[in-house]
């Protein structure tokens, strides 16, 4: 497993859309099963996404496994990640405001009004549309390994390391919902506070170290 992969994943893990939507299922009178089908269907939805990057990468005949293809690839994906963390920084990206009154999103709303089976299936996907740090592992991944089989298995380290919050909640919500709620709870109260420098020191930090990486790796 890569080291790099793993500290993009870390960098995943806490994401407020999905923070809010897992605090509303849980928040419903029958919350396990919706948890059942948000976690199933993201995950299903994710591991796809990142299995067909792999396989129609490998499918073009990218010259993977090389040290000067693994360094190209870390420096790719730092390139991307140290833009992404200049663009917070600089304010051209923004992140929710803790002094701000919060207005629930539009998944939180429709979760809200239709605790469904289905809605809580579609909110999965919904709210891990992949991101930056996702498509910078993929570029990883790709460069690193030679076979798809090998690229599966670090997408399906990624993704549950991504899916760890969601899935830790499912496991409490199975023996106390209300506990859940409240670990969920103060997680995404904390999560809106220091936003913007989860963000910055994320993306500085793996960006700095993937660069580093490449570049003596090259």
């Amino acid at each position: 497993m890569t080291f790099e992969v793993i500290l993009l994943a870390l960098a995943s893990t806490i994401r407020p859309t999905s923070l809010a939507a897992v605090y509303t299922l849980l928040s419903s009178p029958a919350p396990r099963r919706l948890m059942i089908a948000y976690v199933i269907a993201g995950l299903t939805f994710t591991i796809a996404f990142g299995a067909l990057v792999v396989w129609a990468f490998h499918g073009i005949a990218v010259s993977s496994g090389t040290d000067r293809a693994k360094g190209i690839g870390d420096i790719a994906a730092a390139v991307v990640v140290l833009g992404f963390a200049a663009l917070v920084l600089t304010g051209r990206i923004s992140g929710p405001h803790a002094d701000a009154p919060r207005a629930p999103g539009r998944w939180e709303q429709l979760l809200d009004q239709h605790r469904t089976v289905r809605t809580a299936a579609l909110a999965g996907p919904a709210t891990h549309i992949p991101g930056i740090f996702y498509l910078a592992a993929l570029n990883v991944i790709v460069a690193n390994h030679t076979s798809v089989a090998a690229g599966i298995v670090e997408i399906l380290l990624y993704n549950v390391i991504w899916f760890a919050l969601p899935i830790t909640a499912l496991t409490i919500c199975i023996v106390e919902p209300d506990t859940a709620r409240t670990v969920v709870g103060g997680v995404a109260d904390w999560a809106l506070h220091h936003a913007r420098t989860i963000l910055v020191v994320l993306s500085l930090g793996i960006g700095i170290v993937l660069l580093v990486h490449g570049l003596i790796t090259i």
